[in-house]
């Protein structure tokens, strides 16, 4: 139950658990669903985007520096942007049980 992430080469593996969350709203001062605005159409500031990266890379990284993340962020935008990154934090708020899962479709 994590969410498969490369940046740079390298591959991660994002989860929240309960510890990196709590870590996680004290840092955002909000709960991590906090960080989108009811309307959709305001991107949360990057320095919010990269704690949650910091925060979800804890569990399976163990060690890795808000430094470090910080080139982590700077490799995934070497080819993606900050707005495709929205969908990585949405996979790790369902893979961590913050959102729920879409359901799966039924099969006949």
């Amino acid at each position: 139950m994590y969410v498969n992430f490369e940046a740079g080469n390298k591959a991660y593996k994002l989860r929240l658990n309960t510890k990196n969350t709590v870590a996680l709203e004290k840092s955002l001062g909000c709960n991590p669903l906090g960080i989108f605005d009811a309307s959709g159409e305001t991107l949360p500031p990057v320095t919010t985007l990269v704690t949650v990266l910091h925060a979800s890379l804890q569990q399976y990284q163990h060690g890795i520096s808000l430094n470090d993340t910080y080139d982590i962020f700077d490799a995934y935008l070497e080819e993606h942007s900050v707005d495709e990154f929205i969908f990585i934090v949405l996979d790790i708020y369902r893979e961590s049980g913050l959102i729920p899962k879409e359901a799966e479709t039924e099969k006949n």
